[in-house]
């Protein structure tokens, strides 16, 4: 429940919002749910709720609860005042007990937007030529992407090794130095230096202990100590380049060398034109922008990158790497990684607000029809249901995207070549 609002300099306003009793209560009720297998006592038994909060505290619930119960009383706060909101609210819990919480939200303002021209634009559309160099690049991509599989009897680097290791400091074994059944690219630059080369010449089922020394930018219980670690390969893997010839071709369903060495370049002209026609509607794109007057709000920058550098760890892990081990190899911090994508993530506010605004402009809406008729042909893509697709992607999420793909193609059809 909305308590009160209160405007601030800045475009900024402060909603301080009441969740009141009831639905407090039933949050605490789940929080203890979802805890209580984590407490089981001695003889097997769960504790009731009442034991925990005398044994923890009777705040023992809250933080659990707070996060469930806070977006959704913001978000009717939000739809109350009818506001747009610029980046994440800064939340503060001003009061909190059993009969519910108080807690103020301190919310940017979407920024007043002033566009100027952005239709009728003129931009150069690079010229699409195919160069022998462009043609013999795309060769050797594509026959990089279909690379053979062959088990030499010895590793050599760049190839792929499966192997046993365990790390010892003054013969000690060390947390994080085992591991079995490694996947390991030898000249990678992934482990400590000199470790991927002494893998090298080893054979399946040979075995050897490796003599390395810790960079001395490491974990501190690491950095510069010496260490041994023995290791044990069980697989290796080498990727090799075929040869561009017709047994090569037909394998790929192609009548001969000719054919195949055609669709290459066929398809590395239609690359080079969606690059032309990407340059020439980012050079429109870039004109709107540079025609906009708005202040842009500092949250709503490091919100989006916060979702940038968040895209770029899922991606990691994705890749079975982390984050910790990339900045590692990159020699730079988190604070100089946020430094670097900072240009990244103000460009793309600035597009939002640009696109955003020509969709209030143009009117740019979307019925029930077109979402579901949208979300079908991304289901299909994808491999997913509607349902689960709308899980992932909800509509509100669908319908932003939409809106200022539709204001770019307004800038973009209305262009002129020249």
């Amino acid at each position: 429940m909305l308590l009160k609002r209160e405007n601030k300099e800045n475009r900024r306003v402060v909603l301080t919002i009441q969740v009141e009793q009831e639905a407090w209560e039933k949050a605490l009720e789940e929080a203890y749910e979802r805890s209580k297998a984590l407490f089981t006592k001695e003889d097997g038994s769960l504790p009731t709720r009442q034991e925990m909060e005398e044994k923890h505290g009777a705040d023992v619930f809250y933080q659990d609860a707070v996060n469930s119960t806070f977006p959704i009383a913001l978000v009717e706060a939000v739809r109350q005042e009818d506001i747009s909101v610029a980046g994440a609210p800064e939340l503060t819990v001003e009061a909190i007990g059993p009969e519910g919480y108080v807690f103020s939200a301190l919310i940017d303002l979407y920024p007043e937007v002033k566009l100027g021209q952005y239709k009728g634009l003129s931009a150069p559309r690079p010229q699409v030529e195919l160069s022998d160099d462009d043609v013999t690049a795309a060769i050797g991509e594509y026959l990089q992407n279909h690379l053979t599989e062959e088990h030499p009897e010895k590793a050599a680097m760049g190839d792929e090794v499966v192997l046993d290791f365990e790390g010892f400091v003054d013969g000690v074994p060390f947390e994080g130095g085992k591991a079995e059944q490694y996947p390991l690219l030898l000249g990678s630059g992934y482990f400590i230096p000199g470790f991927e080369e002494q893998v090298a010449g080893l054979a399946v089922g040979g075995e050897r202990d490796i003599a390395v020394t810790f960079p001395t930018q490491y974990a501190p219980e690491l950095a510069g100590k010496d260490a041994v670690f023995h290791i044990k390969v069980h697989k290796i893997t080498r990727r090799v380049q075929p040869d561009m010839n017709d047994e090569f071709a037909k394998a790929q369903g192609y009548a001969d060398t000719s054919a195949l060495r055609r669709s290459i370049m066929e398809q590395t002209v239609r690359a080079k034109q969606q690059e032309a026609a990407d340059a020439y509607a980012d050079a429109l794109v870039q004109q709107v922008i540079a025609g906009m007057e708005v202040d842009i709000p500092e949250r709503m920058v490091q919100c989006q990158l916060d979702g940038l550098l968040q895209d770029m760890e899922q991606q990691l892990q994705s890749q079975g790497a982390t984050m910790d081990a990339y900045l590692e190899m990159a020699g730079i911090t988190r604070e100089d990684l946020r430094r670097q994508a900072e240009s990244s993530a103000r460009a793309s506010v600035e597009f939002e607000l640009a696109m955003t605004e020509i969709a209030r402009l143009e009117n740019i809406r979307f019925t029930d029809a077109e979402l579901e008729e949208k979300y079908t042909q991304m289901s299909a893509l994808y491999g997913m249901t509607p349902e689960q697709l709308k899980q992932n992607l909800p509509i509100e999420r669908l319908t932003h995207d939409l809106r200022l793909a539709r204001a770019r193609a307004i800038v973009v059809d209305s262009g002129k070549e020249i």
